[in-house]
């Protein structure tokens, strides 16, 4: 019998949308540089990208493979910048460029409504858990404020702590009221959002969307954990 569930919490980026659209890392870095006036082209960005990953190989530098803290990030941008030979790459100008990043165009999935709506319709509570800057929460009230409500958006800048320690979780789930046992979440990462959310969080199901459809080797998945490879099998699941 399927369990059920009363929440499903979602990740934002590259779950529910997809920043300038359907563009590569590479190209998106390369907009927010241009944006925030760091004129570098695409080719120059991939090439700083290449060299900082040969760099990352090699053990020349250690970093972590996925950043996903506010450090983190701002830490990969300087390294980019560094190998760019850009002069300005000081803390207070890559955190900056953090904060930035929640400026570009946000741009749902096709299916990130009608799932929502199918959902709400459902009577389940609905809520957002993302390793963002606080500057994210106007988008997300403008594109899917009928559907989440802003109490419900749980940003990790916010509560100075990021996916996927526990505390966050909870925090999720006490924002909801509900018992992290009735909670789904859905997320593009596989160890920082459906292992975060049950071994961390103990969520009731983490689903992992792999819109890749498993490009590389498929990873045996821990129990209650399922690979999802669209919005719409959430529905199969809740």
């Amino acid at each position: 019998m399927k369990k059920q569930f009363k929440c499903v919490f979602f990740d934002w980026d590259l779950t529910l949308v997809r920043v300038l659209g359907d563009v590569s890392p590479e190209e998106r870095l390369t907009a927010l540089f241009q944006k925030e006036g760091l004129p570098y082209t695409l080719r120059e960005v991939q090439d700083a990208i290449r060299r900082y990953q040969e760099d990352l190989q090699t053990g020349k530098i250690k970093r972590p493979s996925s950043p996903q803290t506010q450090r983190d990030i701002s830490r990969y941008y300087q390294d980019i910048l560094l190998r760019l030979n850009h002069n300005d790459r000081d803390w207070e100008r890559v955190t900056y460029l953090y904060n930035a990043y929640a400026h570009l165009p946000q741009i749902p999935y096709e299916e990130t409504i009608p799932v929502l709506q199918a959902l709400q319709e459902k009577e389940l509570k609905l809520g957002i858990i993302s390793n963002h800057s606080r500057l994210i929460r106007p988008a997300v009230e403008k594109l899917l404020g009928g559907y989440i409500s802003p109490e419900m958006v749980i940003i990790s800048q916010e509560l100075g702590v990021h996916k996927p320690a526990k505390t966050i979780y909870r925090a999720a789930c006490a924002r909801a009221q509900v018992a992290a046992t009735d909670c789904v979440f859905v997320g593009n990462h596989l160890f920082v959002d459906a292992i975060g959310a049950v071994e961390e969080g103990e969520f009731g199901l983490g689903l992992w969307l792999d819109r890749l459809e498993g490009f590389g080797t498929m990873p045996e998945l821990p129990a209650g954990m399922v690979r999802i490879t669209s919005l719409w099998d959430v529905l199969t699941y809740v």
